[in-house]
């Protein structure tokens, strides 16, 4: 750990700072000089833990997708049958404060993913998660008769990954158009008409559970 006048930095705090650069000024200001400045410390303590910006910024989308999968999987506790699904998707919509930053931070990386091999692999990496996540959901609801027999596990991942990716951007670019009621008639409408979901329960899924 890095020490400025007693106090020791980690390279999560590092990259915490980075994160509120990032949301506030946004990603093309987000330099070693600016994130050592919201640290209150010098550019040192950034170097220390990273030899340049872009191994911070691969750090810091790095412990991005873990916060979401591990989000996740606190979700699936005690749920059953399509809830599962909906409690996934509740993790990666931008339903709160929390799921919003990353939203915001998520889309920053994306533009610089294009030109970054290193970001767009880490990108690549997400959504291969996710997307392998939902179809071993789906192949397990197929074997307990919660979602249709004929479906294609693996098309279905690919929609749902789509269906949460165009919301996240929609919320981006146009938070009004995508408050959180009209985030969840568009994902019932998908589960109705795909899945054969019946009507959800009021309430947010996996609301009421430290999320």
């Amino acid at each position: 750990m890095a020490r400025v006048a007693g106090r020791t930095f980690t390279r999560e705090e590092v990259a915490e700072a980075a994160w509120r650069v990032i949301l506030r000024d946004g990603l093309h200001k987000a330099s070693v000089r600016a994130i050592a400045k919201e640290l209150d410390a010098t550019t040192g303590v950034v170097t220390y833990h990273f030899k340049d910006k872009a191994e911070l910024l691969l750090f810091a989308l790095d412990r991005l997708g873990a916060a979401i999968i591990r989000n996740m999987d606190a979700s699936l506790q005690g749920s059953t049958g399509l809830d599962r699904i909906r409690r996934i998707l509740a993790t990666t919509l931008p339903q709160g404060p929390r799921e919003i930053s990353g939203w915001r931070l998520w889309i920053s990386f994306v533009g610089l993913a294009m030109s970054n091999k290193r970001l767009r692999e880490e990108h690549q990496r997400r959504l291969e998660i996710l997307n392998d996540r939902f179809a071993t959901e789906l192949k397990a609801l197929q074997a307990t008769g919660d979602v249709p027999a004929d479906i294609d596990p693996g098309v279905e991942a690919d929609t749902l990954v789509a269906l949460s990716d165009g919301i996240g951007l929609g919320f981006v670019l146009r938070p009004k158009a995508y408050p959180p009621d009209k985030q969840w008639e568009i994902v019932e409408g998908y589960l109705r008409a795909r899945l054969g979901a019946g009507p959800r329960v009021s309430g947010r899924p996996g609301s009421g559970r430290g999320r």
